[in-house]
């Protein structure tokens, strides 16, 4: 039962859907959700300072209930580490692709649930295209790292689900 579970980690490419399940299941289950996003990135865009970041991300790992969304990849282990049920968003680059542009349309100049304030939805600039180009190679980059993470985290006994499409997070 997914209500036992008072630490639920959520990780995946950007436009997988990492901040639109965990808000979901915090309705759900009544576990605060912390957003990475929110703690990594300062107003304009601004990437806080590496050592305030793992501050930052060790107390909130070390909180009784969390859900904790994002990538941030340099910091997994420690999520996996404190979570009791792991939840992978492994959607087509495609699809997260397309749903990237889709909110940086539809939320454009504003900023979009989860980000940190001040850092608005912007489709220009070299930032940008270096963020379309990080979300498509995601599966070459970082979906290794996050499979080794979390089939060992598997062998330890702990839940892991994967979810590769919009309808399995729906039955999920």
């Amino acid at each position: 039962n997914i209500a036992d579970y008072k630490k639920i980690m959520i990780v995946g490419n950007a436009g997988s859907g990492k901040t639109t399940l965990a808000l979901k299941l915090a309705k759900i289950v009544d576990l605060p959700v912390y957003h990475l996003d929110q703690y990594y990135w300062k107003p304009g865009w601004e990437r806080t300072d590496r050592v305030e970041f793992t501050h930052i991300h060790a107390e909130l790992c070390e909180k009784d209930r969390w859900i904790i969304e994002g990538c941030n990849l340099s910091w997994l282990s420690d999520r996996v580490a404190g979570a009791e049920l792991l939840i992978f968003l492994d959607m087509p680059r495609y699809q997260c692709l397309w749903r990237v542009l889709k909110r940086c349309v539809l939320y454009y100049d504003k900023v979009i649930p989860g980000m940190a304030i001040e850092c608005k939805q912007r489709i220009t600039g070299f930032k940008f295209l270096e963020f379309l180009r990080w979300v498509w190679h995601f599966k070459n980059r970082s979906r290794v790292k996050i499979v080794d993470h979390i089939e060992r985290a598997a062998q330890v006994g702990k839940r892991v689900v994967v979810l590769k499409s919009r309808q399995e997070v729906s039955e999920f």
